[in-house]
């Protein structure tokens, strides 16, 4: 389906297909619509057959959503439609810029030539198909990587195992897009022995039990960040007492670039990993 929605169009071209156990033609790339913008492209299907006989037509689309792209495997069993279930990942120049499971979003890596591998399994209801497909093709984007509206920094980027280190994390909003309030999140490992505290009072280790347990989670750490304006970074200093086992601590920041009364507007920032390193 093509929507009329977006300035540029992403283009999708299919290099080769390699099934787990199973035998597919290659595929063509979807011919581009001259003159249309899109928020989807999606690859035709091919014929693949399971060790029993089995066969599908199995393609794949690429959707945008502004700083956001999901990937999805449309299936045809025997002339109807049927399930697809599994993961897929992007690589370019060998290393991974994106990986996830089907149907599920995660952050557009921007324009560029890359190798798309979906891990799949197809099912057809009622029952007679089932079997896993594997399919690497080429893809290139093309769609222009969205503006940035905010930016995470943390010094220092390691902490030690077995001691506690004062972390600063600095969160900047670049534009006049969105609203004044964030939400920053850190986590660990749950069974490192990690604890993470801050005196700023608007962060706090969340509730983990029901009322009226006040029981919190050590390992993470929710901050929300009120009045945060352009030209005025807000600093967040937090302690991270490492146990004697080491864990990465991962942040990611959610905030609203609210269209009218538009509900799903919501996006997700990852921020920068904070490295453990031996004490």
């Amino acid at each position: 389906m093509v929507l009329k929605v977006l300035a540029r169009s992403l283009a999708l071209s299919a290099l080769f297909v390699v099934p787990t156990g199973v035998y597919a033609a290659p595929s063509t790339p979807a011919a581009p619509v001259p003159g249309a913008a899109s928020t989807q492209r999606c690859f035709p299907g091919v014929l693949v057959k399971g060790k029993d006989g089995q066969s599908a037509k199995v393609g794949t689309c690429v959707a945008l959503d502004h700083a956001f792209m999901t990937v999805t495997a449309p299936a045809e069993c025997r002339r109807i439609a049927c399930d697809t279930s599994g993961s897929w990942r992007m690589t370019r120049g060998g290393r991974e810029v994106a990986s996830g499971e089907l149907t599920r979003r995660t952050g557009y890596p921007g324009p560029g030539t890359y190798v798309l591998t979906t891990t799949l399994r197809v099912r057809s209801v009622p029952a007679g198909v089932d079997f896993p497909v594997r399919r690497t093709s080429t893809i290139t984007l093309s769609w222009p990587a969205p503006k940035a509206t905010h930016r995470i920094d943390v010094t220092p980027g390691t902490v030690r195992a077995g001691r506690t280190t004062v972390v600063t994390y600095t969160i900047r909003r670049l534009g006049l897009d969105g609203d004044s309030n964030t939400r920053l999140g850190l986590i660990g490992a749950s069974d490192s022995g990690l604890k993470l505290t801050s005196p700023d009072t608007q962060c706090s280790n969340p509730l983990s039990g029901a009322y009226p347990s006040k029981a919190r989670h050590p390992h993470i750490l929710n901050c929300d960040v009120i009045n945060l304006q352009p030209g005025r970074p807000y600093v967040v200093k937090v302690h991270v007492h490492m146990g004697k086992r080491c864990s990465a601590v991962v942040s990611k920041m959610g905030y609203w670039l609210p269209k009218g009364q538009d509900m799903y507007t919501g996006n997700m920032l990852v921020g920068p990993t904070l490295k453990c390193v031996g004490g």
